[in-house]
């Protein structure tokens, strides 16, 4: 079964607003997390190809590399994305404002 991924970008985060280093399990989840706030944040509802997240995760130990999914939910204004193919899933709460946040601010939807 895949996880569900609750997420407040902001534990992830140095009194700077950077990504922590320590420890290294939670900087690479962070960086996943980071980069999905890019993608659903980007203002345009086409990315760039370099905005596109692939899955990390790996059923049966191989890895699924499938596209995220992901979109703004307008009364929160958190991020939900999901895998297509595994179903890895996950939301994202307090990143407006983040260095990661592509969105100036603007009402997106993709």
């Amino acid at each position: 079964m895949a996880d569900t991924w609750l997420t407040d970008i902001t534990h992830f985060l140095d009194e700077n607003g950077e990504i922590i280093t320590k420890p290294s399990q939670a900087k690479v989840m962070a960086e996943y997390f980071a980069a999905i706030i890019m993608m659903v944040s980007f203002p345009e509802p086409e990315y760039p190809p370099e905005y596109k997240v692939s899955c990390r995760r790996r059923p049966n130990k191989k890895t699924c590399q499938k596209e995220i999914v992901g979109w703004i939910e307008p009364e929160s204004e958190d991020i939900y994305w999901i895998c297509p193919k595994c179903q890895d899933r996950g939301r994202i709460r307090n990143w407006r404002g983040t260095m990661w946040d592509l969105s100036d601010g603007q009402q997106i939807s993709h």
